[in-house]
C-alpha cells in the first residue's frame, strides 16, 4: 500500500512539474520587491477557492478503502498569503478481518499559509495547512458510531491553467487519504 500511495504521489509531482516547466513563468525582479508588496498573482486577500478530489487509497487499523474518499474544500482569503477554510471528505471501506463495513467522514477548519511571496512562479500557488476536525466513523456490524476531534495536517501545490481553473495535489493526515488530487475554482 506505501508502494502504491507514494507511486501515484511520485506520478502526479512528475505530471504537474512537467506542466509548470513547460508554461510557467518566473517573475523578474520578484526579489527585488518589498515582501508586503510582493506576490505571484495565485492568492490574496478577498480570493475564494473551491476544490473537489479524490484521496489515494489508503488502510488503518485493519480497514481499507473500497471507493476513494471524496473531498471537498473552500477556503477565502484573509491576507495575503493567509487562508481559512472549511474541509470536508468521506470514505467508505471494509475491515480486512471481518469484512465489517464503515462509513467515514471529516469536517473541519484549517488555517493555510500560502507561498506566495516567497516563490516567484505565475499560476503555482503551494501551501501548508494547520487545523482541527471531526472524524466521525459508523460501522455496520454494530451500528456504532463514534465521533472524535483530530488534528489536520496539509500541504499541497495548485496550478492554475486559466484565472479561475485548475488543478491540485495534497498530502498530510486527516484520517481518510495521505493523499488527494483534484481540480480547483478560484473566484
Amino acid at each position: 500500500m506505501k508502494k502504491l500511495l507514494f507511486s501515484v504521489a511520485a506520478v502526479a509531482a512528475m505530471a504537474l512539474t512537467s506542466v509548470t516547466d513547460a508554461s510557467a513563468q518566473v517573475i523578474k525582479g520578484f526579489y527585488k520587491q518589498p515582501y508586503k508588496t510582493r506576490n505571484n498573482g495565485t492568492f490574496d486577500k478577498g480570493t475564494s477557492i473551491f476544490s473537489l478530489g479524490l484521496g489515494a487509497p489508503y488502510s488503518y487499523g485493519g480497514y481499507r478503502n473500497t471507493l476513494p474518499p471524496l473531498y471537498l474544500k473552500y477556503e477565502m482569503g484573509v491576507a495575503d498569503e493567509i487562508g481559512i477554510g472549511f474541509v470536508g471528505g468521506l470514505g467508505l471501506g471494509r475491515h480486512r478481518a471481518n469484512d465489517d463495513a464503515y462509513f467515514g467522514t471529516v469536517v473541519g477548519l484549517v488555517g493555510y499559509y500560502h507561498f506566495n511571496k516567497i516563490i516567484p512562479v505565475r499560476n503555482l500557488d503551494v501551501y501548508a495547512g494547520l487545523g482541527f476536525g471531526i472524524d466521525i466513523n459508523n460501522r455496520t456490524y454494530d451500528g456504532a458510531a463514534e465521533a472524535r476531534i483530530v488534528g489536520l495536517f496539509k500541504g499541497g501545490v495548485r496550478y492554475y491553467f486559466t484565472n479561475s481553473f485548475g488543478i491540485y495535489l495534497e498530502s498530510g493526515y486527516d484520517r481518510l487519504s495521505a493523499a488527494n488530487l483534484g481540480v480547483t475554482f478560484r473566484f
